[in-house]
């Protein structure tokens, strides 16, 4: 055999041997590819994305990705902000059946006898304090909200901040008296049956049907937080508005349930550790916005009456029905909520 033919032998054998190595290296890349799987989510709630709900979301969204890049599947999330895809009346239905992943919840949309504990987030005059709430939902009183979310078909994710929420209108509001005989757009179940009860007709439609229902002369009124009047320029159509935090809120982010528990651990832990940076960055904008978004109305020219303490006092005792109330409807489990929000208004 020539020393040619001895060299193109070896120059053949050495090609299949890198050939084989390459294989063999780039079956090992495609068996990582495989364990680490890319899954596309959807995450949808019902205020703009620079609302402290907003700001919850879609922080979450960017976490999400990043913390979960190097866990077993990679979650790449696309938020639908302001209702583009389910508004909030919507959302409760569109999680638990799985058209959307993750998604924002108000619990005077959830229906059903599990739901009835829930409604405490709509009571007024429920929280002496932001710190209070804060305590509440990173306690036992949250333990016992995602217990109910389970029975629900729901993961409770975390505590996107809302803030306050206040009465607003054509007509002033002073006292629990003036609105009676008013059309009044109500917040949650809580505030509604205690409008009903001082004798307004109270209306549930979402936010994004406020204005025009206000323009058209259907409400008279609505209940919402000062930072959705200005964020969907309400001032526009309602002259007055009340500052005496008739409630401080917060909603709920949820999953889907079967779809949460789907997920391998790591990515369940990626999650929820993408959700306390969401949340902490959520209560910072609803705690340092709600001070700036009332004020930003003075200077729209909506004029935000402050009630005396004697006024005051008649607007407890009209939100203390409702507790009283609540603890009837919402059984055992109810109480319970509700002693833990003293203990933590107490505290």
């Amino acid at each position: 055999m020539t020393k040619k033919c001895l060299l193109l032998i070896g120059m053949l054998t050495l090609l299949f041997i890198v050939a084989g190595c390459g294989s063999e290296e780039a079956g090992e890349n495609n068996a990582k590819a495989a364990d680490g799987e890319t899954q596309n989510i959807r995450i949808a709630y019902n205020l703009p994305a620079e609302h402290a709900t907003g700001i919850y979301f879609e922080t979450l969204a960017e976490e999400i990705d990043k913390r979960t890049k190097e866990t077993s599947v990679h979650l790449v999330p696309t938020t639908f902000p302001n209702g583009q895809l389910y508004n909030d009346t919507q959302l409760p239905d569109a999680i638990t059946t799985g058209g959307t992943q993750i998604g924002q919840i108000t619990t005077g949309f959830l229906a059903g006898g599990e739901a009835a504990p829930l409604q405490i987030t709509d009571l007024p005059l429920l929280y002496t304090s932001w710190e209070a709430m804060w305590a509440a939902e990173d306690g036992e009183f949250g333990e016992i909200f995602d217990g109910q979310f389970n029975k629900l078909g729901m993961k409770l994710v975390g505590w996107p901040a809302y803030g306050s929420v206040e009465l607003y209108g054509k007509k002033e509001v002073k006292v629990p008296s003036d609105v009676s005989g008013m059309i009044m757009r109500g917040f949650g179940q809580g505030a509604s049956l205690m409008l009903e009860e001082l004798g307004a007709s109270p209306v549930s439609m979402s936010s994004q049907e406020i204005y025009q229902a206000l323009e058209h002369g259907t409400i008279d009124g609505f209940a919402t937080g000062p930072s959705s009047v200005i964020e969907r320029s309400l001032d526009e159509v309602a002259e007055y508005g009340t500052n005496m935090t008739l409630s401080l809120l917060s909603f709920q982010g949820a999953a889907n349930l079967d779809w949460w528990e789907g997920l391998p651990e790591d990515v369940q832990q990626a999650v929820t550790e993408a959700s306390e940076v969401a949340q902490e960055a959520s209560r910072k904008a609803a705690y340092e916005g709600d001070l700036k978004y009332k004020e930003e109305l003075t200077e729209r020219g909506v004029q935000q009456y402050t009630p005396t303490e004697e006024e005051m006092k008649t607007w407890r005792k009209a939100a203390e029905n409702r507790h009283n109330a609540y603890r009837k409807e919402a059984g055992e489990l109810g109480e319970k909520l509700l002693d833990l929000v003293e203990t933590y208004n107490a505290q």
